[in-house]
């Protein structure tokens, strides 16, 4: 189970000297591990509180990498001595309480690296022993990782150490990024090394049985023989001669290596080697591993600015970087000719011709009209690769992770967008050739995204689309970015902690605070975020977001939040302006700063809408503009006595002046009263 966060303790000199993990572990600040540092952030020494004597370390991340939270929990049931396990994790405060951290307790590995960089070369390993040390231990990994369908995406030789006396291997840790985010493009298949690193999707353990396909190769050559060639040229050679040509070629690999690894690398997952096959030849029996299947290659080539493509993969490929070029072969005819003559391929030329004329029809911008429909064409050349459009490729199940990763490097989402509003995962879902039962949960999803991101509103929108397609993943709003909240009373602690900076926002709310709190609070109805819109009565504004936030509080019984109630008063002064009695107004306030100070957002909702407090003070305002009024009618009859000398004497005139005299001095001193009680502030 996930801990709860503590404080740090500090050392005389200020500096932290360890930071608790609930009560079971402490991490030590002063410690780190830099050789065990992660994708998601560096690594530091930790020891538990009591019980464990296996050493062990954390992973302080860093939160500029999405998170893999909705695995953690089945990773910390994995108890397998090939895999470097996963104890605990949490939220810790971190950097002397100026920041929360999500902090991973995992198991150190007792050995070391089998290479420390694929970019240099190392000592050989010896056929005995991948045959007698490597191979089983990882098969035990595999087959428990696929027992659990949890993809590790991590399994490279950087990622594998040597226990100490060389009687197994163990895998490093996959837990603090998603599957394959890290990943070399040599150990991912061809599909997934298309797709940009937040792109890839979660993927299968046919991926892993690649990656471990590949990782012996390297470890059998003690280096990377494609080292030579760039990301480009190696998916190049691979899509042409296919990966286990492509990267091994005539290099002289161990006898008894060469059947398992040619299995385990062939590009066609349903011809690849799964746990079953392994599992056999482990057992004694040789299997003998069919020849991959290369693209059908036509009898001439299509040329894209200047580049030759002899098959639908490569053709694809080619378009999708060559917008413009690629647009004119569309609509030139030069690609229908192509396959129907060159590739002899009715069925394909009438496929791409359906979709780049359902693109050109729906298209709503005609700037848009041109990727669109290069998009659509090269997922229907090419249905198992990557959805490619406007410098993004992304495998339609990587889409939340893939917008989380823009967001957090500060890119442009608009291309995500307008793939998820265009349908291109549709679209790539129906194209395959096999219909999967698992993609139509997703096609689902995804047009559930489509509808949340017409909306625009607060809420809404292409924000409401990121927390929506990330369950797990923390508020991105800047005001809470530091603090690492992935639930509804973590952003209230959060905005507390936020509260206490001394370059706050005006006001705890924007447009990721609004979808968040949409996204995670299942009891916020549309109709109040209707209240942050601009323009809305700044009362109903503040009303609505102490409401909620105030739900929340009671809700999951969070501490109490001076902090932020101080906060959410500095945008009251419209309240407080509602009450037209100085003396009721100034009451309020008063009422307002001694609830504020206790911390609780309900009744600091209480003091601001009371509805009998409110009446109470307009009655009066009522009242007094009533006795005013009627002292000024009555003076002006009197006025209008005197102006007339055929009515009275002089006598009586002076009588009746006296007593006009006075009704005005009782009224102007009725006014004056009036601007006193009722004035502004």
């Amino acid at each position: 189970m996930p801990s709860d966060p503590q404080t740090a303790d500090t050392r005389k000199d200020g500096g932290p000297e360890l930071v608790r993990l609930g009560d079971r572990f402490e991490i030590l600040p002063g410690q780190p591990v830099p050789a065990l540092d992660g994708v998601a952030g560096p690594a530091f020494m930790a020891r538990a509180v009591r019980g464990r004597k296996a050493e062990c370390f954390a992973l302080i991340c860093s939160g500029a990498v999405p998170p893999r939270s909705d695995a953690l929990s089945t990773l910390l049931s994995i108890d397998n001595p090939g895999i470097v396990r996963l104890i605990d994790f949490g939220l810790v405060d971190w950097n002397q309480g100026k920041n929360r951290r999500q902090a991973l307790i995992l198991e150190r590995p007792l050995g070391r690296r089998l290479m420390t960089s694929l970019k240099a070369p190392a000592e050989p390993m010896s056929e005995d022993q991948i045959l007698r040390v490597v191979i089983p231990s990882m098969a035990a990994v595999l087959r428990d990782l696929s027992g659990r369908t949890i993809t590790h995406g991590g399994i490279r030789p950087t990622n594998l150490f040597l226990r100490d006396g060389g009687t197994g291997v163990v895998l490093g840790e996959c837990v603090s990024a998603p599957p394959g985010y890290a990943q070399p493009l040599l150990f991912e298949p061809v599909e997934r090394a298309m797709a940009t690193s937040g792109g890839r999707g979660n993927g299968s353990i046919l991926d892993d049985i690649y990656a471990f396909g590949m990782t012996l190769v390297v470890l059998a050559l003690g280096r990377n023989p494609a080292l030579e060639l760039s990301d480009d040229a190696l998916i190049d050679a691979r899509i042409d001669r296919g990966s286990f040509a492509a990267v091994v070629g005539n290099i002289r690999l161990p006898q008894n290596l060469t059947e398992p690894v040619r299995g385990m690398l062939l590009d066609d997952p349903k011809q690849r080697w799964g746990i079953n096959q392994l599992d056999l030849w482990l057992s004694g029996r040789r299997l003998s591993p069919k020849q991959g299947q290369l693209p059908k290659r036509a009898v001439r080539p299509l040329e894209v600015s200047g580049q030759e493509a002899w098959h639908c993969r490569g053709l694809a490929r080619l378009m999708a970087a060559n917008v413009p070029a690629a647009a004119g072969l569309i609509d030139g005819g030069d690609l229908d000719r192509w396959l129907r003559r060159g590739l002899s391929d009715d069925a394909l030329a009438e496929t791409v011709a359906a979709a780049a004329d359902q693109a050109a029809a729906s298209a709503s911008r005609a700037s848009s009209m041109v990727d669109r429909v290069v998009a659509r064409v090269a997922i229907a050349l090419d249905p198992h690769a990557p959805i490619r459009y406007k410098a993004k490729a992304v495998m339609p199940d990587s889409i939340g992770v893939a917008l989380a990763d823009a967001f957090l490097r500060r890119e442009g989402t608009q291309p995500l967008a307008e793939i998820i509003a265009w349908q291109l995962p549709t679209f790539w879902v129906n194209v395959q050739p096999e219909v999967r039962a698992e993609v139509v949960p997703l096609v689902q999803a995804i047009e559930g995204l489509r509808s949340l991101l017409e909306r625009t509103g607060p809420g809404f929108g292409i924000e409401r689309v990121l927390y929506e397609a990330n369950p797990h993943l923390s508020c991105l709003s800047p005001i809470v970015a530091d603090f690492a909240a992935a639930t509804p009373p973590d952003l209230l602690t959060a905005l507390e902690l936020a509260s206490a900076q001394k370059e706050r926002a005006r006001e705890p709310l924007d447009r990721h605070l609004a979808a968040f709190l949409a996204a995670r609070h299942r009891r916020l109805e549309d109709a109040m975020l209707l209240q942050f819109l601009p323009g809305v009565d700044p009362v109903r504004r503040v009303t609505a977001l102490i409401s909620i936030l105030g739900d929340i509080q009671v809700r999951y019984a969070v501490d109490p939040l001076p902090g932020l109630c101080k906060w959410l008063g500095t945008m009251m002064d419209p309240t407080f302006a509602r009450f037209y009695n100085r003396k009721n107004r100034e009451a309020v306030r008063k009422h307002v700063e001694k609830v504020a100070s206790e911390g609780k957002l309900v009744d600091l909702l209480r003091a601001i809408d009371d509805p009998d407090a409110i009446r109470r003070d307009a009655q009066g305002f009522a009242a007094a503009r009533r006795d005013v009024k009627r002292a000024a009618t009555e003076a002006d009859a009197l006025k209008d006595k005197i102006a007339n000398p055929d009515l009275i004497t002089e006598g009586i005139g002076r009588q009746v002046a006296a007593v006009v005299s006075w009704v005005l001095a009782l009224a102007l001193a009725g006014l004056l009263s009036m601007l006193i009680m009722f004035g502004g502030s």
